[in-house]
C-alpha cells in the first residue's frame, strides 16, 4: 500500500509540473500548449488530449506519426478546413511528450 501511495504523490507531481495551458474551452488567436497522442484524422492529423477532447492540428510534425505521445505549442486557427476536433491548432513546435514543462 505504502508504494501505491508513493506512485500516486510522484505521478501527481509529474502532472503538476507540465505547464500545459488547456482551458475548458479555447478561442480563435489563442496560443495553448498541450500534451497527448497525435492520431490519423480525416483531412488532417488530430491530437487527442483525453478521450472526449481532440484537436485537429496544422503545420509540420516533423519526424512524429500516429500513436506518438507529444507536447504541441501553437496557435488556435481562425479558420481551418480541418473538419474534426474541437479546433484546429496550427503548431508552433512539437516535441516529445515529456518535454511539456
Amino acid at each position: 500500500m505504502r508504494r501505491l501511495v508513493i506512485v500516486g504523490v510522484v505521478l501527481a507531481a509529474a502532472t503538476v509540473g507540465c505547464k500545459e495551458s488547456l482551458p475548458a474551452k479555447v478561442d480563435p488567436g489563442q496560443t495553448v500548449t498541450m500534451r497527448g497522442e497525435l492520431g490519423a484524422g480525416t483531412e488532417c492529423p488530430m491530437l487527442i488530449v483525453k478521450p472526449e477532447r481532440r484537436f485537429s492540428l496544422s503545420g509540420d510534425l516533423g519526424r512524429f506519426k500516429a500513436g506518438d505521445r507529444v507536447c504541441v505549442h501553437g496557435t488556435v486557427a481562425q479558420m481551418s478546413f480541418c473538419m474534426a476536433g474541437e479546433a484546429t491548432i496550427d503548431v508552433v513546435s512539437i516535441a516529445p511528450e515529456d518535454s511539456c514543462r
